[in-house]
Order: structure tokens, then C-alpha cells, then sequence
């Protein structure tokens, strides 16, 4: 029996651990939505995926269609990000909010433009990062990107009470 190997880039949300060795990833690709993806053996020392799929970086990732999980079967770091609650708490919301596995492009490209910016720990870059997920999952309307502060803050606040989280 023959898999398709499914390959695209990837941004790592999460992981958690499972069994002895193995993890369960949560990564938001660019041509297959989010993803759970189980790696065998990851976190064995002799493991040639660990380095390349750390959560907050992007690579190159390839995959086959399992029962349960998608299966990693290799990767290419290509990028970190810097770890910083202003990138932590819009994957997290992106975790939540994605569901299913539905292709997203314009939310990976807005999520990897703003995730691969020079600057992080500017204080307005969550309020825009969170600003560009809610508008690409439907929650803000193109208008409340232009908003100031404080308005923005306010509809990104409306657009998250009505997904219900």
C-alpha cells in the first residue's frame, strides 16, 4: 500500500508529549490547514526531526495521511520565532479558533508575516497579529484593522465573544 506524501511549509503552534518517545504537534500549514501530526521517536536523542519542528518556527514539512494523525515523516527548519507571549497567546487563540482541517492561506501568510517581523516586542504587534487572525477567520471586519488602539482592542474583544471561546 502506497502513501501520498503531502509537503508544504509549516508553522509549529505546539506540542505535547505522548508514550515514551513520540510527540503530537499542532501546525498551521499553509496548504492543508491545522494539523495534529504525530512524530515517532522525537524525542530520542538520535531523533533527525528533533531540531527542525520546535514549537515557534517555520519549516519545510513533509507528511502522510494516518488513521488517526497525520504522520511526520521528515522536516527543514527554515525559520525561528522569537518565543514571546505577543507570538504565544495568537497561537493559542489560532489553536482554538482553527478547526478541522481546512486550508487557510491567507491566514498562514498573515500569521508568517507577522510572526517573522523584525520587531515582536513592539507593543502594539499582538493586538495587530490577533487583529489579522480574527479578520481572516471572519470575526473583524476590514475596517477594524484601521482602528486606533483602543478600538481595535475593543473589536478584537467583540470578534473573540462572538466565536464563543
Amino acid at each position: 500500500m502506497s502513501y501520498h506524501i503531502y509537503t508544504t511549509r509549516g508553522i509549529v503552534l505546539s506540542e505535547r508529549a505522548i508514550g515514551e518517545a513520540d510527540r503530537i504537534y499542532s501546525i498551521l500549514t499553509r496548504d492543508l490547514g491545522k494539523l495534529q501530526a504525530r512524530v515517532i521517536g522525537v524525542r530520542k536523542n538520535t531523533s533527525k526531526l528533533r531540531g527542525s519542528i520546535e514549537p515557534f518556527s517555520l519549516s519545510s514539512i513533509s507528511f502522510v495521511k494516518g488513521k488517526d494523525y497525520w504522520r511526520l515523516i521528515s522536516a527543514q527548519f527554515l525559520q525561528s520565532i522569537p518565543a514571546s507571549s505577543n507570538v504565544a497567546n495568537p497561537f493559542f487563540l489560532i489553536e482554538k479558533l482553527v478547526q478541522g482541517e481546512e486550508p487557510h492561506p491567507e491566514l498562514f501568510d498573515a500569521v508568517e508575516q507577522f510572526a517573522l517581523s523584525p520587531n515582536p516586542h513592539d507593543e502594539m504587534f499582538e493586538v495587530h497579529l490577533v487583529s489579522q487572525i480574527l479578520f481572516h477567520l471572519g470575526y473583524l471586519k476590514e475596517v477594524d484593522l484601521d482602528l486606533d488602539k483602543k478600538d481595535m482592542i475593543q473589536a478584537i474583544n467583540e470578534g473573540i465573544q462572538a466565536s464563543n471561546l
